[in-house]
């Protein structure tokens, strides 16, 4: 990658790009993006450059038809001239092959050529005729919409860019713009440099005009741009996200509440070195990923949230279910999705929460019988992305992964991978003396010695149930404080999900022995309540 592309912004690296393929004649070019003002911003610069000042530039859409925006001799039209009889998708190529010159931007184009998911085969057979055509003229035709789908018959034909969210640079000239228009409104701005950067950062990850929009609710619920504006931006900012349908900001918890083990936290305290700016100089590769593998209930999710607080990044948790049936199974469909939330997670740089990433990945091999293969391809893009990713934290965690392929979730695209099983006694007598303190109780006035003997092969999750549960039971019968027997009995009115599935969890443990480096040593014999050593609180 040149220094160009390495160093620039989102929009200067886009511009980089479009230029060297239009120079080397490709040309039919589909730029996936939502922001298409941003485009048609940054081609009105890229036809005054020396290269392309001898083009016109044309902008078309089906209300409006091909309209001439830039004229070589005349420049900028102040009024684009439209050309008659464009506006059907099959009349504008029958305009457009017959140029000789000129650059065609066609704003969501994509729905004609595949509607409801199936190609229209005349004009997919036109566009292949106009890109044999004018290879040999200095036209080109680009497509701008959210995605531009994956036809077997044009990827010889089309090639496809990305326009990337704004990097911070280009947010600091948006937010200087806006403090010039506030100001001269009479509105107060009240920012330090510290504030200014914050709100900086508290805006990547969106569009420029989520970036706008959102910039204004904050003045107006602030009567202007002050520290209280931070908190305004990052709760509209979790909506933003939160429309996207496979993303959603998580709350961290703090990393007291992931009691004793200190294994993990020495892990999560590593990972955050490797995303320093000291280590960044000293070229030490960034964490790709943690993955861990484990038995329900017994804390791997909230390990996350502890990743979060301990890193000090944000935690976007991805739902690939929501990814998968966008588009209601329009092919490239799940493709926009995955794309726009990666992208996202790797504006904002922080931690991507995948739950349950054994059903996440698998379905491959059987996508091409059941989906004509979008499940495979979402789910590659998602493994090439883990793969060179740079920038965001991928935390993963899993029940069983005994069915996945190796490559799945091998070293690579998981820097650590850790095998969680179910809590010992010691460790019970710590979730016990946590949950009991969330409900104001005094752990000293509990036999807590009888409760972890009574709630042997319990998860965290269903010490946390029992004690609810007791809780309960203690208000319904007189309104008063719980107390051990109240406890007692909770637990005993729960099956753990250890007996009830021993065989199938002891499969699992055979597994992490055989695959998980250093689990052997941790589990040494077959039973449900053999001795563990490094376990999760799930707290």
């Amino acid at each position: 990658m040149s220094e160009i592309e390495a160093g620039a912004d989102s929009i200067r690296k886009f511009l980089h790009e479009l230029d060297i393929r239009i120079r080397a004649r490709y040309p039919l070019i589909a730029i996936n993006t939502f922001e298409e003002d941003r485009v048609r911003e940054a081609l009105l610069d890229l036809v005054f450059q020396d290269r392309h000042k001898e083009k016109p530039l044309f902008f078309w859409s089906r209300p409006s038809g091909l309209q001439q925006v830039v004229d070589p001799k005349e420049g900028h039209l102040s009024v684009p001239q439209t050309i008659g009889d464009t506006e059907d998708p099959e009349s504008l190529l029958g305009f457009i092959s017959e140029q000789k010159t000129g650059i065609f931007l066609l704003c969501d184009y994509a729905p004609y050529i595949s509607p409801y998911g199936q190609e229209d085969a005349l004009l997919v057979r036109r566009l292949r005729e106009i890109a044999w055509k004018l290879k040999s003229t200095k036209a080109t035709v680009l497509f701008v919409g959210p995605n531009f789908p994956e036809l077997k018959t044009l990827e010889k034909e089309v090639t496809q860019i990305d326009l990337d969210l704004p990097k911070e640079s280009e947010i600091e000239d948006s937010i200087e713009l806006q403090f010039e228009n506030l100001r001269s409104n009479g509105l107060d701005i009240n920012l330090t440099k510290e504030t200014q950067n914050a709100l900086q950062q508290s805006l990547l990850g969106l569009t420029a005009v989520e970036i706008s929009n959102v910039v204004a609710k904050a003045v107006i619920s602030c009567n202007g741009l002050n520290q209280d504006s931070i908190n305004v931006i990052l709760e509209e900012k979790k909506n933003v996200i939160r429309g996207s349908g496979s993303l959603t900001y998580v709350h961290p918890e703090p990393a007291s509440n992931l009691g004793g083990y200190q294994s993990l936290r020495a892990i999560l305290e590593r990972a955050a070195y490797t995303f320093s700016p000291r280590a960044k100089a000293r070229h030490v590769e960034p964490c790709k990923g943690i993955l861990l593998v484990g038995l329900p209930g017994c804390g791997k999710d909230l390990c996350k949230r502890v990743a979060s607080s301990i890193t000090n990044r944000a935690l976007l948790d991805l739902d690939f279910g929501s990814i998968m049936g966008e588009g209601g199974g329009v092919i490239g469909s799940s493709a926009m999705s995955i794309k726009r939330a990666l992208s996202i997670a790797g504006t904002i740089k922080g931690i991507l929460g995948i739950s349950e990433f054994e059903k996440a990945v698998s379905g491959m091999k059987s996508s091409n019988k059941t989906d004509g293969g979008e499940t495979a391809r979402t789910i590659s893009y998602l493994l090439n992305w883990m793969q060179d990713n740079q920038d965001v934290l991928v935390f993963a965690t899993a029940n069983d992964v005994r069915e996945l392929e190796s490559e799945q979730f091998r070293i690579g695209r998981f820097s650590y991978i850790h095998f969680v099983d179910l809590p010992e006694s010691e460790d019970r007598k710590e979730i016990f003396r946590v949950h009991l303190k969330k409900r104001a109780l005094d752990a000293e006035h509990f036999d807590l010695d009888k409760l972890v003997d009574k709630s042997k092969d319990f998860s965290g999750a269903e010490i946390e149930g029992a004690v609810k549960d007791g809780v309960l039971e203690a208000f319904i019968d007189g309104d008063r404080q719980a107390e051990t027997r109240d406890i007692v009995k909770a637990v005993e009115n729960i099956s753990p999900t250890a007996q009830m599935m021993s065989e199938k969890i002891e499969e699992i443990r055979k597994w992490a022995r055989n695959n998980i480096k250093g689990v052997g040593s941790r589990i040494e014999n077959s039973g449900i309540a053999s001795s563990r050593s490094n376990r999760i609180y799930e707290l």
